[in-house]
């Protein structure tokens, strides 16, 4: 697998997941919030890393990694901004207040770009420690 493909991968499994998490907890009467938001890129990040270094044996290398979380925070922010237009759209906003608009994507793409980050080290650290595991059991 490419750096391509994984982020290719993490925007559908982000988008998925943003859906059906915010379907199911829609059907219990639950409104989506920041956390629900959170823990898709959580499991968005983590699922695509592992299956990146499954898929070719190795985790990423240091400019792998570099161009994947550039890459995921840049589907992420893109991902919000269309969240936030269509959800200002529903809401009935005739004219979209550009300034908090962006500010807000701002504080938000920081927060994620945090989670993004430490996630892909995670997922790394998880990847290395399940390699050694499986080399001692030989």
């Amino acid at each position: 697998m490419t750096v391509r493909g994984l982020l290719g991968r993490f925007g559908a499994a982000y988008l998925l997941l943003l859906l059906i998490l915010g379907l199911a907890l829609n059907m219990f009467g639950v409104q989506a919030n920041a956390g629900v938001n959170t823990a898709a890129l959580l499991g968005a990040v983590m699922w695509v890393c592992l299956a990146f270094g499954k898929k070719n044996g190795r985790y990423l290398a240091r400019n792998e990694k570099t161009r994947a979380v550039l890459g995921m925070i840049a589907i992420d922010l893109a991902i919000q901004a269309a969240v936030s237009v269509a959800a200002a759209m529903v809401a009935g906003a005739s004219v979209l207040q550009l300034g908090p608009m962006l500010l807000v994507l701002l504080f938000v793409g920081v927060l994620h770009a945090a989670v993004i980050y430490f996630f892909v080290g995670m997922a790394g650290r998880q990847f290395a420690a399940a390699e050694a595991r499986r080399s001692s059991s030989r």
